[in-house]
């Protein structure tokens, strides 16, 4: 004949601490991988300036949260990603800027660039998204 061994009230409390405790050690190691950056990309006289730089290049890690202010101080500009998986499209317009965010989950090299017509010069803005493996 076989008896139940109930567990003990020690037991049941260390094995609820021990669950929760792996919850917070989990979610620190998720925020340590994965960090918040923010840009402010101005698009200007046919040209991308990223967060007060002539590069018009974004770096970020792999899995960051990227926040990107977009804004136009000339004509109508659109940031664009038409690769996968981000394709984005946003369009500002001169005080009117806009916010948008996205997770950086797929290394490699992204362009962005203008896909408005307002001008011939427009299509000639190009600039890049860099987004470096996790280590």
């Amino acid at each position: 004949m076989s008896r139940r061994v109930r567990p003990s009230r020690s037991h049941t409390t260390f094995a609820a601490v021990a669950v929760a405790l792996a919850a917070v050690v989990t979610s620190a190691v998720v925020l340590v991988a994965q960090s918040r950056r923010e840009f402010d990309i101005v698009a200007t006289k046919y040209a991308f300036h990223v967060s007060g730089t002539d590069a018009p290049e974004i770096h970020v890690t792999q899995n960051d949260l990227v926040h990107i202010t977009f804004s136009a101080t000339d004509i109508p500009h659109s940031f664009t990603i038409e690769d996968a998986p981000y394709r984005i499209m946003r369009k500002a317009e001169p005080g009117k800027p806009v916010s948008f965010d996205f997770r950086a989950d797929q290394p490699g090299r992204f362009t962005f660039f203008c896909n408005l017509t307002i001008d011939d010069k427009c299509k000639d803005m190009r600039g890049t998204l860099i987004v470096e493996r996790a280590r």
